[in-house]
């Protein structure tokens, strides 16, 4: 059995943060929830039956222009 959706979504949002922020670096509390919350967001926008876990981190980085 595969892994849930949400277990897949943070790994997504992990990862997408991660390299979008340069993992958080100089990064404020403030900063780094508000960067959460756009990462979440664009990664359960680019989700999709079906995609792969490398094809949704792609779409993600791409919809944050990283």
């Amino acid at each position: 059995m595969g892994l849930s959706y949400e277990t897949r979504l943070d790994m997504i949002v992990m990862h997408a943060w991660e390299t979008w922020t340069k993992n958080g670096l100089g990064m404020d509390k403030d900063q780094w929830t508000e960067t959460t919350k756009t990462v979440q967001d664009k990664a359960n926008n680019a989700y999709h039956d079906g995609i792969t876990d490398t094809a949704w981190l792609a779409e993600t980085l791409k919809s944050l222009n990283a």
